[in-house]
């Protein structure tokens, strides 16, 4: 019995250190003295200095501490080949040391040399194999931050270049210089510059505004990009890029000296309305739906989502019954007025009509309940409601249900700020 016990005890020990063979046991080796004594040392072992920029209340920060630099190989790879340094941006030193390293994010990651200056850096939090390819960028001498700045302060102006440096501002956090820059590039290509592929990325992810010559000429000549890049890759840049500028709208809050920009807006539907743009219409309906939601003109507002009903011109957007519920419901909020109240109802009621996922079935019902309610029809409303509980139940069991989470503060974790 005692040797079947023995057998036992040692196939399990066996079990646990086979399970323990592939734990993660190593981290980071950050040096914790003062920064003359890091950069001595990494003179004395010939080595670049790896800078972790943090704060004590910045979550990434943590998360980069717990899950990344944790992992074997990002300790393995560190460990050997750098001298590296963690240092509170707020606390001892660190106050003094942040304005020559230019800090404006947490966290920022620095790479500096034995003499002192910043060679590369990279701002934000990413997975292990993500960030140390960010990283080796910095043992190029010709990739890093500072080798591509000083390229271009030479007057280097190609395409695979420009791509390689925004890129790098873009991951420095350095976003006004990275949108000067691009702007300044894509103006002053030749027009037929701009269709060749080795400037594509350029556009693809630095070219943001609508309103330039440059994506005017984009979207008039759409059908030869797409022959150089795809139809895929060309509408979906024309719309994102219009997209995001009517969210931009969208989302404005007046004050610090900022004032809507009208004239930009009307300019922007005009854009679309003279475009031949196969999903303009759709974009129209969205901004002209958000400006009139801004402006409180529900007549205006209500003749906008009728139209994009009537004549379906949502029918490629991914968003087209949210859209038409949160529009039911804001009228539901917005207007007492029995004839709008209707109109709304007609969208609310398409919304929970084509829906067929509960989870979101079911807050298109409530609307619709809330809106029959409204409008003097109790039973309708009641019954509907019913028809918006049962689906609830049924996205619960199917374990699809959406839960909204009130904006609270977890654990003390703020959000990184720029300064």
């Amino acid at each position: 019995m005692k040797k079947v016990l023995i057998v036992m005890a040692m196939a399990v020990m066996a079990i646990c250190l086979s399970g323990n063979a592939d734990a993660q046991n190593r981290s980071v080796e950050f040096e914790h003295s003062s920064w003359k004594k890091v950069l001595k040392k990494a003179k004395k072992e010939n080595k670049l200095i790896f800078v972790d920029c943090y704060t004590s209340w910045c979550g990434p920060c943590r998360m980069m501490a717990k899950d990344v630099f944790t992992q074997d190989h990002v300790a393995d790879y560190f460990n050997s080949n750098f001298v590296n340094f963690k240092i509170d941006m707020e606390k001892g030193e660190g106050p003094d040391l942040k304005p020559g390293w230019k800090i404006n994010a947490y966290p920022t990651f620095l790479v500096i040399n034995t003499k002192g200056e910043v060679i590369h850096r990279v701002v934000g939090a990413y997975g292990a194999d993500e960030f140390i390819g960010y990283i080796k960028e910095a043992q190029s001498e010709d990739k890093n931050f500072a080798a591509l700045n000083k390229a271009y302060d030479a007057g280097q102006r190609d395409g695979e270049f420009m791509f390689s440096h925004l890129r790098s501002l873009r991951l420095a956090n350095l976003e006004k210089e990275e949108a000067r820059k691009a702007k300044k590039y894509i103006a002053e290509l030749k027009k037929e510059d701009l269709l060749k592929k080795e400037n594509w990325n350029i556009i693809k992810y630095f070219m943001k505004d609508p309103a330039t010559d440059e994506f005017r000429f984009m979207v008039k000549n759409r059908d030869q990009f797409a022959e150089v890049v795809g139809e895929d890759e060309i509408d979906s840049k024309i719309y994102n890029t219009y997209s995001k500028q009517i969210e931009a709208y969208s989302y404005f809050y007046p004050g610090k000296g900022r004032t809507y920009d009208k004239e930009g807006f009307d300019a922007l539907i005009k854009d679309l309305q003279n475009s031949n743009f196969s999903r303009a219409s759709e974009l129209i309906a969205i901004a002209l739906k958000n400006e009139y939601s801004r402006l409180n003109d529900w007549n205006m507002y209500a003749y906008v989502v009728d139209a994009a009903l009537d004549l379906a011109v949502l029918k490629q957007y991914d968003s087209e019954l949210r859209y038409f519920d949160s529009a039911a419901s804001m009228i539901a909020k917005a207007s007492k007025d029995k004839e709008m109240l209707q109109r709304a109802l007609r969208w609310a009621s398409y919304a929970a009509e084509k829906e067929t996922r509960s989870e979101h079935k079911s807050g298109y019902l409530a609307t619709k309940a809330k809106l029959l309610e409204l409008v003097g029809k109790a039973d309708e409303a009641k019954s509907t409601m019913m028809a918006s509980e049962k689906e609830d139940k049924a996205a619960e069991a199917a374990g699809t249900k959406i839960i909204s989470v009130p904006m609270m503060k977890l654990g003390g974790m703020k959000p990184a700020k720029k300064k």
